[in-house]
């Protein structure tokens, strides 16, 4: 896994949600969301998808130095 697909798997499992109630909410099958989650480019659009299932959002800015 990816830093920030590790950081989403962190998340999820800190809020106490079933990663199997994931899959059913977005019709995969958990062969697919394991891959999902272990590709090595997993991207900011992935881990939303992911996680507006339970409501949340990755957000970011770009800020001067």
């Amino acid at each position: 896994m990816n830093e920030l697909a590790i950081l989403v798997d962190d998340f999820i499992n800190s809020k106490g949600i079933k990663k199997v109630w994931i899959q059913e909410q977005l019709k995969i099958s958990q062969p697919y969301f394991y891959k999902l989650m272990h590709k090595k480019n997993f991207t900011i659009n992935d881990a939303n998808r992911i996680l507006a299932v339970i409501g949340y959002k990755i957000d970011y800015d770009i800020k001067p130095l």
